[in-house]
């Protein structure tokens, strides 16, 4: 049970932002609150998903304050599944930072891309000294995040061209 108090505690901090933006109409705000919630939830509850395939053995780890930690970025074996599907979940993220924030530029979202990895991955090496969450500390993660962040904002930069473009000669 203690393994859950990261989730339940960064869970009532979304909570609270969540519901300041949905009671202030800022649901593209709200939207946002709630995929940080999302993120965290995936990242910081001792339920780990693998989509890795059997090249994990390879990948070189190390044993430091409790948990596992890849300190090679794009190593044997960490280019797989749950790579690709690191950078899937953070697009979301970026599409939302490019609609809350329009006047940030991609040295903005590379910037915010690199802070939300660090962050789940920083929450993941607390946990694991903490309450031995039982997480993977992954220089990788870091790197698949921060990509999904830039992927997204930059589709959300093409969409808002294209449909401002579309409805202008209307």
């Amino acid at each position: 049970m203690i393994r859950w108090i990261p989730a339940v505690l960064v869970s009532l901090i979304w909570l609270g932002l969540s519901l300041r933006a949905a009671r202030a109409r800022q649901y593209w705000r709200l939207l946002w609150w709630l995929g940080c919630w999302g993120l965290s939830l995936l990242t910081w509850t001792p339920i780990a998903f693998s989509f890795g395939s059997d090249s994990v053995s390879v990948i070189t780890t190390h044993w430091i304050a409790g948990g596992i930690w890849v300190l090679q970025p794009l190593g044997r074996g960490s280019v797989d599944a749950s790579f690709w599907c690191n950078i899937l979940m953070t697009v979301p993220q970026g599409c939302l930072l490019r609609l809350n924030w329009p006047r940030l530029r991609w040295p903005h979202w590379l910037l915010a891309g690199l802070a939300t990895g660090l962050s789940l991955e920083t929450g993941q090496a607390l946990g694991n000294w903490l309450v031995s969450l039982g997480r993977w500390v992954d220089i990788n993660d870091v790197i698949t995040n921060c990509t999904g962040i830039v992927i997204g904002a930059a589709l959300a930069t093409l969409g808002q061209h294209y449909w401002s473009k579309k409805f202008e000669g209307d």
